[in-house]
């Protein structure tokens, strides 16, 4: 019996699937990066809209604190999340898809941040 010969599920992933990884790996640490930042735009938006308001300044301080710790953890969902989305990207061939899907979420908040603060 030639068992060295018999293919099996277990084979060691290819040179270009070690590589996909590592692009996916890299291009998830821009997507936090990006994603920390739409955070902070949308966070700065709003205190300075609710500032002008004039609102109680213990309700603006309470906004403030509460909204980052609410933001905060809403990231920390989404890094799980988009790690799995992006592997599973590099599962079916289509990394770049997946990723031009994910980093739309962000810029749209972060352009419509901007606008908020504009207008």
């Amino acid at each position: 019996m030639n068992r060295g010969s018999v293919k099996t599920d277990s084979e060691s992933p290819g040179w270009g699937t070690i590589v996909q990884y590592i692009v996916a790996y890299i291009l998830w640490f821009l997507f936090c990066a990006l994603a920390f930042w739409a955070i902070w735009r949308v966070h700065t938006a709003l205190v300075e809209n609710i500032f002008f308001m004039r609102v109680n300044p213990w309700q603006l301080r309470a906004i403030d604190r509460w909204s980052l710790w609410v933001m905060g953890i809403g990231w920390v969902v989404g890094i799980f999340l988009s790690e799995g989305y992006l592997r599973k990207g590099v599962e079916k061939g289509r990394l770049f898809l997946y990723t031009g899907k994910l980093f739309l979420i962000p810029v749209v908040i972060i352009a419509l941040s901007y606008l908020i603060q504009i207008l």
